[in-house]
């Protein structure tokens, strides 16, 4: 991964975090990547779906409908923002 693409990825998971972040209503260093948004940050479907919105807003990602389920976790959110993301994306 050339230096640029990793500033790129990395811009992507501050971006990510914060969207994450301010959704569940906590301090972005609040958030681990392995923690459950259910369990520990008291997330439910409608604060995913936001989520997703902002996601598709601010990012250019479409995370598809079968896969918001998924989004368990910070480190399974990444994991399906990377994997969905728009190829005209600025971030």
């Amino acid at each position: 991964m050339t230096q640029d693409a990793a500033q790129a990825v990395s811009q992507l998971h501050t971006a990510v975090r914060s969207i994450v972040a301010e959704e569940l209503e906590i301090e972005p260093e609040e958030l681990t990547e392995n923690a459950n948004f259910e369990e520990e940050y008291e997330a439910d479907s409608l604060s995913l779906l936001a989520i997703v919105a902002r996601f598709e807003h601010e990012l250019d990602v479409t995370i598809p409908s079968d896969r918001v389920g998924e989004m368990v976790s910070l480190e399974m959110v990444l994991k399906l923002v990377t994997e969905h993301r728009g190829a005209g994306s600025d971030v």
